[in-house]
C-alpha cells in the first residue's frame, strides 16, 4: 500500500488543535496541522484567561502529561491569583490573565520549533473516508493530503452562525468564515449532530473608564507557576482586574429590550452555557437580584481594550452601550467591541470511545468544543488525548485511557461520553468523588508515568519527577521523626515554641488515632486544643488546621526549599492523610451501591440538600439507579453521597 502522506492531520489550530498536533510529534509521528488562518492560532476569542475552579487541575494535568498550555500560559502571564485558599487544599486553583495577542504568538513559536510537524493555513472542506475508515482530508482549493488518523478540532466553526440583535451573519469567530462545507460533511458521514451556542461580551476602551470608582483585584506575586518548567517569567501584577456590579438601572434597560436579544426572539435554537449564561438571560432567570457582579481584565499588557466578563450578550450593539454605561466607572466607556453569541455544530459525543475515536469512523478522533465542552482548559485537555491516541494508532498501539479516579481529563471524557449532552460541558472539582487525591500539586505523580510510557516526555523529564517526588518523600519522613515542642495558647496568648528533637526521646504523640474522624468535607476539621505544653512530631503538628507549611519551615529551618506546587502537596499530604483513607471507605460503599435503585419519590421530589442543577436533571432523566444517577452530567459526588445516604435510612 501506498504510504498516506501523513500519520495524523489536525483540522484546527484552536486550543485543541495545538494541543493534538504537538502530543502527535512528540510521539514522533508525522504531523499536518490544518487551520483557516495562521495568524490567529489558540486564539483567545473570550476571556484571554487559563485556569480557575476546576479548569486550573486540567492544566495542570496537561503539563504533567507534557502538554504545552501551561508554560505558554505561564510566560504570558501579566495578572494571577489563587483561588479557594479559604477552602480545601485539593480544590485551590491557579486562574492567571494571559497577554492575548503574545499568548497566540508564544503557542506559534511552539509549533514552529516542534520536530515533526507542518503548519499549513488552508480550509479543510471534506474528510475523506473509505469503507468506514479515514484515508485523507481535502480542503476548499482541492489539495488532497492522505492520513492513517485525523483529529478533528473544529471549535465553533461548524456551519458557526453569530448573532447581535437583529444581525445574524455566517461564521466561526468574529472576523472569521465558518466551516460550512465541513459541518454538512459530518452530517453525510452519518455523525450526529446538535446546535449548542456560547458567547462574548462587549469590550470597552480602557482609557473611557472611571477605574477609581471600582474595587481593584491586584496580581499575587506568590502565585505558583502551572508548569514546572516555565522560564523567563514575567511581573505576575503587571496589570491589575477590576470589579464592578450591574445595579437596577442595568437590569431596566436589559429588561426593556430583551424582545431584541437574538436569545430570546426565536433566532438561536443552540443551547447555551449554564455556567456562563448572558447578562440577559441572568436578568431574566434571576429577577430578586438587584446586582451581579461584573469584572474588568485587560486583554493583554500594551491593549486598550478591556474585557467585561459576566457580560455576555446578544442584545444589539446600541443596547450594549446604553446599558454598560450603567455600571459605576463605566459611565463614559465607549465599546470598541460588541459582545456577540454564535451557534455551531456539536458532534454528540456519545457516539465516541474513550480514546475520543470514533464509533463508525475508524481513526477519527474529535476534541473540543465540537464534543460539546466550553472552555479553553476542557478542548486543551481533549486535544492532547486525541493527538496521543491518533499517534499510537499509527503505531499500532493500544490508547491511553485515562480514568476518573487518576484524572480530571479522565472524568471529563468519561462524563460526556457517557451520557448525551444538553448544554455545553464544564468540568468542576465538585464532579469528582476522588477530588481529595486529584489535586494540583500532584498532577505529576498521578500522570507522568503514563506520558512517559506513551512517549510524551523525555528520559530528563520522567527522571526530575522521580527525584522530586522522592524529595518530597523524604521530607514527609523528616516531619515524622521530629518532634515539636511547644505551649497550647490561652485566650490571649500566642505559641511558644520550644524546640524540636529526635522522636526516640519523646513519647508518642497524643494526635496518632486523630485521622479516624469522619470526613465530612474539605475544609480541616476544628481539632480541640491541648492543655498547656505538649509536644508532638512536625507532621502531627502540621495536621493543625492553624498551622501552616510555612511555620514547619520557620520551626526546622533545615528543611529545603522546594517550588511552591511541592509544598503545597506536601501540606496536603499531611492535612489529607485520614480524610483520604475515610473517602476510600465512602467510595467502596459508593460502589457497592450502583445498582440500588432510585425510589419514585425521591425522582420526583429530590431530597433537600442536592444541587440545584442536580434536582433539574433528576427530574428530567429519571435514572433508574445509583450508578446511572452518578454518571449524568452535573451531578456532584456529594449529591450522589447524598441520595445514597437518604436511601440507605
Amino acid at each position: 500500500m501506498k504510504k498516506a502522506d501523513f500519520g495524523v492531520i489536525v483540522i484546527g489550530a484552536g486550543h485543541a488543535g495545538c494541543e493534538a498536533a504537538l502530543a502527535s510529534s512528540r510521539i514522533g509521528i508525522d504531523t499536518l496541522l490544518l487551520t483557516i488562518n495562521l495568524d490567529t492560532v489558540a486564539q483567545m476569542p473570550c476571556n484571554p484567561s487559563v485556569g480557575g475552579q476546576g479548569k486550573a487541575h486540567l492544566v495542570r494535568e496537561i503539563d504533567a502529561l507534557g502538554g504545552e498550555m501551561g508554560i505558554v500560559a505561564d510566560e504570558t502571564c501579566i495578572h494571577s491569583r489563587l483561588l479557594n485558599t479559604r477552602k480545601g487544599l485539593a480544590v485551590q486553583a491557579i486562574r492567571v490573565q494571559s497577554d492575548k495577542l503574545e499568548y497566540g504568538k508564544r503557542m506559534l513559536r511552539s509549533l514552529l520549533s516542534a520536530k515533526n510537524l507542518t503548519i499549513q493555513q488552508g480550509t479543510v472542506a471534506e474528510i475523506l473516508v473509505e469503507n468506514g475508515k479515514i484515508c485523507g482530508v481535502e480542503t476548499l482549493a482541492g489539495k488532497k493530503y492522505s492520513a492513517d488518523s485525523v483529529v478533528l478540532s473544529a471549535g465553533t466553526f461548524l456551519r458557526g452562525m453569530i448573532h447581535i440583535g437583529s444581525l445574524s451573519f455566517p461564521a466561526g469567530r468574529a472576523g472569521e468564515p465558518p466551516a460550512d462545507e465541513l459541518g454538512n460533511c459530518l452530517i453525510k458521514l452519518g455523525l450526529p449532530v446538535k446546535r449548542f451556542k456560547t458567547g462574548t461580551p462587549p469590550r470597552i476602551l480602557r482609557e473611557s473608564i472611571d477605574f477609581s470608582a471600582m474595587e481593584e483585584q491586584a496580581g499575587e506575586p506568590l502565585t505558583p507557576s502551572f508548569s514546572l518548567f516555565s522560564v523567563n517569567l514575567p511581573n505576575k501584577t503587571l496589570r491589575s482586574c477590576f470589579l464592578t456590579r450591574t445595579n437596577e438601572q442595568t437590569h431596566s434597560v436589559i429588561r426593556e429590550h430583551l424582545h431584541e436579544s437574538a436569545l430570546f426572539s426565536g433566532k438561536i435554537s443552540g443551547t447555551g452555557p449554564r455556567y456562563c449564561p448572558s447578562i440577559e438571560d441572568k436578568v431574566r432567570k434571576f429577577p430578586e437580584k438587584n446586582s451581579h457582579k461584573t469584572f474588568l481584565e485587560p486583554e493583554g499588557y500594551d491593549s486598550p481594550e478591556i474585557y467585561l466578563q459576566g457580560m455576555s450578550t446578544s442584545l444589539p450593539e446600541k443596547v450594549q452601550e446604553e446599558y454598560v454605561r450603567t455600571l459605576p466607572g463605566c459611565s463614559n466607556a465607549k465599546i470598541t467591541r460588541a459582545g456577540y453569541a454564535i451557534e455551531y455544530d456539536i458532534v454528540h459525543p456519545s457516539m465516541l470511545l474513550p480514546s475520543l475515536e470514533s464509533k463508525i469512523i475508524s481513526g477519527l478522533f474529535l476534541c473540543g468544543q465540537v464534543n460539546g465542552t466550553s472552555g479553553y482548559e476542557e478542548a486543551a485537555a481533549q486535544g492532547l488525548l486525541a493527538g496521543m491516541n491518533a499517534a499510537l494508532k499509527c503505531h499500532n498501539r493500544e490508547p491511553v485511557i485515562l480514568s476518573s479516579a487518576v484524572s480530571y481529563i479522565g472524568l471529563l471524557v468519561e462524563e460526556i461520553i457517557s451520557v448525551g449532552l444538553d448544554e455545553p460541558y464544564r468540568i468542576f472539582t465538585s464532579r469528582s468523588q476522588h477530588r481529595l487525591n486529584l489535586r494540583m500539586s500532584n498532577a505529576e505523580e498521578r500522570l507522568a508515568d503514563i506520558a512517559f510510557s506513551a512517549g510524551l516526555i523525555n528520559n530528563e523529564r520522567i527522571a526530575f519527577y522521580n527525584a522530586r517526588k522522592l524529595h518530597i518523600a523524604e521530607i514527609i519522613e523528616v516531619l515524622k521523626s521530629t518532634r515539636h515542642t511547644y505551649f497550647v495558647p490561652d485566650d490571649n496568648s500566642e505559641n511558644l515554641h520550644e524546640k524540636s528533637e529526635s522522636k526516640h526521646e519523646r513519647s508518642e504523640d497524643s494526635f496518632e488515632n486523630s485521622d479516624n474522624l469522619p470526613a465530612n468535607s474539605e475544609n480541616m476539621r476544628e481539632i480541640q486544643p491541648l492543655s498547656k505544653k505538649t509536644s508532638c512530631s512536625l507532621f502531627h503538628f502540621l495536621k493543625r488546621p492553624e498551622v501552616a507549611y510555612s511555620d514547619i519551615k520557620n520551626i526546622l529551618k533545615s528543611i529545603p526549599d522546594m517550588d511552591t506546587l511541592a509544598e503545597i502537596e506536601i501540606e496536603a499530604l499531611v492535612k489529607y492523610e485520614g480524610y483520604i483513607a475515610q473517602a476510600e471507605k465512602e467510595n467502596t460503599l459508593l460502589k457497592n451501591g450502583l445498582d440500588i435503585p432510585l425510589t419514585e419519590n425521591i425522582l420526583n421530589d429530590p431530597p433537600v440538600g442536592i444541587s440545584s442543577e442536580a434536582r433539574q436533571k433528576i427530574i428530567k432523566a429519571k435514572p433508574a439507579t445509583i450508578g446511572i444517577l452518578e454518571k449524568l452530567p452535573g451531578i456532584r459526588a456529594t449529591d450522589v453521597a447524598l441520595i445514597l445516604m437518604h436511601l440507605r435510612k
